[in-house]
C-alpha cells in the first residue's frame, strides 16, 4: 500500500498527463478546455507538491571515473518535477583522473556529514555510479558510514554490498538492453527504477519538461577531468539560435569564479540560446562553451574546460584557418547498431557526419579538428592522442574559420531512438588558435531545438 502522504492530488495527475502527452482538438476556439491546456502546457508545468522531509530524504550522488556532478543533472532535474526539494540533491565532485579510492572514500564521509548537518537528518540517500559504487561500496563498509544511509543505489559498476547493510538496487545494463555504460546513469528508465526504490512509488514524470518558473542555473566551472575549480571570468552571453552570434553588446551575466569555479544562481530564459565563455588575464585563450537550452532549472551545470596549456590544448591542432571542437553529450554516441547521427557544416556547406566506425559505443566526448596531417581536408580519420582517453573520440574534419568568427558553424544531432527529433547548435567559426569550442548536448530528448 502506497503512503498517504505520497497521494497527489487528481488535478496534478490530470496537469502532468498533459503536460507530458500533449493536447490535441480539432477546434482552434481560444475558449475550449483543449486550447487552455495546450496553452498551460506551452507556458510550461509546476512540480508536483512537495514529498515529505522524512521522505525526500537528501541525496548525495557519487560518479565515476572522467565523471562530474554533470552526470546526475538530467535525473536531479527529474526528481524535482516529482515533487523532491531542489536542495536536497547533492554532488560530490572529486578528481575523475585518479585511483585513490580510499581518500575520496573519506571525502564522501565529509560531504554525507555535511548534508546530514545543513538539513539536521539522521540519513541521506546515497547513489553511485560506475567508479564511484567503488567509492560508496569502501564507505558502506564502515558501520559507522553506513548507518547514516537510508538506502543505496549502486548504478552499473560494483554490485550491492554483501551482505547487504542497507537496502540496496544495482541498475545496470543488462537491466536496461541498448543503453550504454553513462546512458544507465542519466536515461528515464534508469530514474523511475531509482525514484521508486527511493520514494516507495513510481514517479509521475520521467521526461524533462519546460517548467513554469523562472530558469535558474548554478554550477561550476571545472578543470577535466580532475574537477577542480577553474578560477576565470564567465561571460554569458544571450546568442542568435541561428547563427551563435552574440545579439548585444553587454552580456548578460559576468562572474569573477573563484578557485572553486562556482557560480550562479542566474536566471536565464527558458528555451533560449546562450555562450558561456571562460576567459582569463593568464592567457589570451578564450574557452566559448554551447549548451542545449535550459527548459528548467539546474545546480548541476557543470562548464567542462581545462587550463590553456592542458594535455587536451596541447593534443589539438590549432591554427588561424580552421575551428576546432569538442562535443560532449552524458549519453554514449553510437556508430554501431541503433546508430546517432551527427553531422557538421559551415555557413550551410555540405554536412559530414562525424559518428565514424571506430567511434565505437563508448565515446561521451568527441574531438573534432583538421588534422595536421591532411590540412584542409576532412578525411574523418582518428585523430591521435584523443581515441586512447577514457571516453573519448577523436575525428578528423575541416571546419573552415574567420578571423572575426563570422562564419557559423552548424552542429545537428539525431539522437538514436529519437531521430524525428533533431538537436541543432550553431555556433560561430572561432579560430582554434585563439578560441577553445565545447558543444554540449542534452542526453534527454529536446523538442524545437
Amino acid at each position: 500500500m502506497i503512503d498517504s502522504r505520497l497521494r497527489r492530488p487528481l488535478y496534478v495527475l490530470v496537469a502532468a498527463a498533459l503536460a507530458l502527452t500533449g493536447c490535441s482538438s480539432d477546434s482552434d476556439d481560444g475558449g475550449t478546455p483543449e486550447a487552455a491546456d495546450r496553452t498551460e502546457a506551452a507556458e510550461g508545468t509546476d512540480p508536483l507538491p512537495a514529498l515529505p522531509d522524512d521522505i525526500a530524504l537528501p541525496i548525495v550522488f557519487v560518479h565515476g571515473f572522467a565523471g562530474s556532478a554533470q552526470q546526475v543533472e538530467s535525473n536531479a532535474m527529474r526528481f524535482v518535477a516529482n515533487g523532491y526539494p531542489a536542495d536536497r540533491v547533492v554532488a560530490y565532485d572529486h578528481d575523475g583522473a585518479g585511483l585513490d579510492i580510499p581518500g575520496y572514500a573519506a571525502g564522501l564521509t565529509e560531504v554525507v556529514d555535511e548534508t546530514l548537518a545543513e538539513f539536521d537528518a539522521e540519513q541521506v540517500y546515497l547513489i553511485g555510479h560506475s567508479r564511484g559504487t567503488a567509492v560508496s561500496n569502501l564507505f558502506l563498509g564502515d558501520p559507522a558510514q553506513a548507518a547514516k544511509v537510508a538506502k543505496y543505489v549502486a548504478i552499473d559498476g560494483r554490485p550491492c554490498p554483501e551482505p547487504q547493510i542497507v537496502p540496496c538496487i544495482a541498475p545496470n545494463q543488462a537491466q536496461f538492453p541498448g543503453q550504454t555504460h553513462v546512458e544507465v546513469a542519466t536515461s528515464k528508465e534508469s530514474f523511475a527504477a531509482q525514484y521508486e526504490f527511493l520514494v516507495g512509488e513510481a514517479p509521475e514524470v520521467v521526461d524533462i519538461v519546460p517548467q513554469r518558473d523562472p530558469v535558474e542555473i548554478s554550477g561550476r566551472a571545472v578543470n577535466f577531468p580532475a574537477n577542480t575549480g577553474r578560477e576565470a571570468t564567465l561571460d554569458i552571453w544571450a546568442i542568435d539560435s541561428d547563427t551563435g552570434a552574440r545579439t548585444g553588446d553587454e552580456p548578460h551575466a559576468s562572474v569573477e569564479l573563484g578557485p572553486d569555479g562556482e557560480f550562479g544562481p542566474i536566471e536565464l530564459e527558458s528555451g533560449a540560446h546562450y555562450e558561456y565563455a571562460l576567459s582569463s588575464d593568464a592567457s589570451p585563450v578564450v574557452h566559448h562553451l554551447y549548451l542545449q537550452p535550459y527548459v528548467r532549472s539546474s545546480a548541476f551545470v557543470r562548464l567542462l574546460s581545462s587550463e590553456p596549456d592542458g594535455t587536451i590544448r596541447q593534443n589539438t591542432n590549432i591554427g588561424d584557418e580552421h575551428t576546432a571542437l569538442v562535443i560532449s553529450r552524458m549519453r554514449e554516441w553510437h556508430s554501431e547498431g541503433d546508430a546517432d547521427v551527427l553531422e557538421l557544416s559551415v555557413d550551410g556547406g555540405e554536412p559530414v557526419d562525424v559518428i565514424t566506425d571506430f567511434v565505437g559505443n563508448g565515446a561521451i566526448g568527441l574531438h573534432v579538428h583538421d588534422d595536421v596531417a591532411t590540412p584542409g581536408e576532412s578525411t574523418l580519420a582518428k585523430l591521435p592522442y584523443f581515441g586512447e582517453q577514457p571516453f573519448q573520440s577523436g575525428i578528423d574534419a575541416y571546419l573552415p574559420a574567420s578571423p572575426d568568427a563570422d562564419g557559423t558553424v552548424t552542429a545537428r544531432n539525431l539522437p538514436r531512438g529519437d531521430a524525428d527529433r533533431p538537436q541543432t547548435l550553431n555556433v560561430p567559426n572561432w579560430p582554434s588558435s585563439g578560441h577553445t569550442v565545447s558543444l554540449v548536448f542534452a542526453d534527454w530528448a529536446v523538442d524545437g531545438a
